[in-house]
């Protein structure tokens, strides 16, 4: 790693320094395998104090990118080894979006969400079925893109909490966390006002049907598609 990092000033954040260091990787100025330059020299050139860049560098650990070795240094770890959180970081690197990465999170989106639907119509109580009813009726009075957007996903933020399989919850918190950060990215999804594949999805989980459940959130989630259509040709 020979390219010297610009400073920092000291009041910044050990999330910001991480971040910095974050990017320099996903830039791919450095390989896996490869380390870091020394604590010394990375405090030095990032202007911080070493117990600063000490916590800075276990955000990275936590995230698996880099792996700490008492006297061998910092090494980077290879991407496929990562934390799922790295999402987050890859999706969109100085402003541009990876629209391999943006298809990956869509497909995921697509495979788990319908399994979700499928799991919500054999296990939602009566109180998920209220909630979701609730929010159905914002949801058809929506006209603004921008709202639609992000009540669709609470929607099915909440088919994952009627699903009660944490292992989904969990995940669906992290896409939501990226939908909302990049929430622009996909308003183009929102041009269509329709929400009638919604409501058949929530008639489909009162009424236990677990198949038309998943068949109905498939139709709907494959919209997605069409967005990264939209954004190549864009």
């Amino acid at each position: 790693m020979n390219e010297t990092l610009g400073p920092v000033e000291k009041i910044k954040a050990p999330e910001q320094i991480a971040e910095i260091l974050l990017k320099h990787i996903l830039r791919g100025e450095i390989n896996p395998g490869e380390k870091l330059l020394p604590e010394r020299t990375l405090a030095a050139q990032l202007n911080v104090t070493r117990a600063t860049l000490r916590e800075a560098l276990k955000k990275l650990e936590q995230l698996k990118l880099i792996a700490i070795h008492q006297g061998k240094g910092i090494i980077v770890q290879d991407l496929h080894q990562a934390s799922i959180d790295l999402v987050f970081s890859m999706l969109v690197i100085d402003e541009k979006i990876d629209l391999k990465i943006l298809e990956n999170i869509l497909e995921a989106r697509e495979l788990f969400g319908t399994d979700v639907a499928k799991m919500a119509a054999r296990r939602a109580d009566s109180k998920d079925i209220e909630q979701m009813r609730a929010l159905m009726d914002r949801l058809v009075k929506t006209t603004d893109p921008e709202k639609l957007q992000q009540l669709d996903f609470e929607f099915f933020r909440q088919l994952a909490l009627a699903s009660k399989n944490m292992v989904y919850i969990l995940l669906m918190n992290t896409i939501k966390a990226i939908h909302d950060k990049h929430l622009n990215l996909f308003l183009p999804l929102s041009t269509n006002l329709d929400t009638t594949l919604q409501q058949e999805i929530l008639e489909a989980v009162i009424h236990k049907n677990e198949d038309k459940a998943a068949e109905k959130a498939r139709e709907f989630l494959q919209a997605g598609r069409e967005l990264l259509k939209f954004l190549k040709s864009s």
